[in-house]
């Protein structure tokens, strides 16, 4: 296996630095000439910065805001109104009269094209390394590693609160300026050509594909359209670039790098790789590894549970590697690492009980994984998994539930709870392969499912894991207080 260490710097090729001001210091004058606009109201010579598109409930008055046809007027005009934002951008179809005199006005035919337009110039100013992330599941926890490290020294814009697909690309475009040295995205999809769009703009010059799942396979029809959405990062990526893939994960050896002229390396725990883990090691504050890489041996700690977040600390240290980034920046911003909210986010609960938030999302894999690292955690203290419908799973649904059920019927479960309809087929896979019908008990709804969870034995740890919308954090916050 060719070694990483070989290569001097592993630099990836700079993108030329621009001229110009970015969105942090424009004039009213420059932005028309930008978007096209017409100037309704205001002097050309107002400076503009931060530019907001549609989020009205985080409006501040130094905001550029752009006007959102898919977000109602009213509650637009009255964020509008009760913070005063330096200017705003409207449709045609837009009356300027009910926006306060003390806001600049601009009118154009599409304050969304407008707001691209906006990114692309803003864009075209700055010069820094791209990151791209993508993947079945570890994307986001991946994502915050990869901050923690690098935002030590550097300045960055990075993707936040899971809004990974081509719709916010131009959010982070406009937060760029002159100082941040990187752009780290995290690349979601909900249909092919999503990620290929954000690469053709962005063109990443490290990526990483954390794995290939079962996650959106009922949107995107088959596992191997799924491999085909993540080959996207592999075909946009800077040809001069970095790839790092999982070397664990089966399906990513369906992504082909046989024409991607850049680098490309591996990391994983089981298989030959650049970079490994060994000695792995579950403790109560989190998990200690070595990473060995190069002829090294380091010690890694992590302030999170399960192993499958082992790998997305193997990738973010791959990342890192390759920016040069020196050893002991990256333990320190691993060990300052902070979960994404709902993503194995340990929770004190009420009467000594600890609660696993790990509900933002869930297909097979993620859940078999998560509950697997639960049972490792606390081994002393009963163990009970709240589990609901794992959704967008199309023909696979019944199967990858039945999946689960299989896999918990031998964990050192205390008591095995799901909720909703494809729950219920969880529970009975677990039943049917041996599970003790006293420990299983199913809900229809999160009301009486939380009825049974105020009854649990104080000291207990529950683990959470279902799809988004089945809203568990609702139970959650309910089982933090009482």
């Amino acid at each position: 296996m060719r070694s990483i260490w070989k290569d001097t710097r592993l630099s990836v090729e700079h993108r030329p630095q621009g001229e110009g001001l970015t969105t942090k210091s424009i004039t009213l004058g420059q932005l028309l000439n930008i978007v096209g606009g017409t100037l309704v109201r205001g002097k050309k010579t107002l400076l503009l910065s931060s530019a907001n598109y549609g989020k009205h409930k985080y409006l501040r008055t130094k905001h550029l805001y752009f006007f959102s046809t898919k977000k109602s007027w009213t509650d637009q005009l009255d964020a509008i109104r009760r913070v005063g934002p330096r200017a705003v951008v409207i449709p045609s179809s837009v009356s300027a009269t009910s926006i306060p005199l003390s806001s600049a006005v601009v009118r154009v035919k599409d304050p969304y094209l407008a707001f691209w337009r906006l990114a692309m110039w803003n864009w075209k100013q700055v010069a820094v390394k791209v990151i791209g992330i993508t993947g079945s599941a570890g994307k986001s926890t991946t994502t915050e590693m990869v901050t923690a490290i690098l935002s030590q020294k550097k300045s960055l814009v990075k993707t936040m609160n899971n809004l990974n697909t081509f719709t916010y690309l131009p959010s982070y475009l406009t937060r760029l300026s002159p100082k941040d040295e990187y752009l780290v995205l995290e690349m979601g999809m909900k249909s092919l050509n999503n990620i290929a769009r954000q690469c053709r703009i962005v063109r990443p010059d490290i990526g990483v594909v954390t794995n290939v799942g079962e996650a959106h396979v009922g949107s995107l029809g088959s596992l191997d359209t799924i491999v085909r959405a993540k080959q996207e990062l592999i075909d946009g990526m800077n040809s001069q670039g970095i790839l790092w893939l999982n070397a664990d994960n089966e399906r990513s050896r369906k992504l082909s790098t046989r024409n991607y002229s850049g680098k490309v390396y591996m990391f994983g725990i089981n298989n030959p790789a650049h970079i490994r883990a060994k000695n792995i090691e579950q403790r109560t504050n989190g998990i200690v590894f070595t990473a060995c890489f190069g002829g090294r041996s380091v010690p890694i700690f992590i302030p999170t549970i399960g192993k499958h977040n082992v790998y997305n600390a193997l990738a973010a240290i791959g990342i890192a590697i390759s920016l040069g980034i020196s050893i002991e920046q990256i333990r320190k911003g691993l060990a300052l690492f902070k979960p994404p909210r709902m993503r194995m986010q340990i929770l004190k609960g009420a009467r000594d009980r600890w609660l696993i938030n790990d509900a933002w999302n869930a297909n097979p894999s993620a859940m078999v994984s998560g509950l697997k690292s639960f049972c490792e955690w606390g081994k002393s203290r009963p163990h009970v998994a709240v589990l609901g419908n794992m959704l967008e799973l199309g023909h696979l649904t019944r199967s990858a539930h039945q999946q689960v059920g299989r896999v918990v019927a031998h964990l050192p479960l205390t008591q095995l709870i799901t909720v909703g309809n494809y729950g219920r087929i969880i529970s009975q896979s677990a039943i049917d392969k041996g599970m003790d019908p006293k420990r299983v008990f199913h809900y229809h709804s999160t009301a009486s499912l939380f009825r049974h969870l105020k009854q649990l034995p104080a000291g207990a740890v529950v683990y959470f894991k279902a799809s988004r919308k089945m809203h568990l954090e609702k139970v959650i916050r309910k089982m933090k207080s009482g």
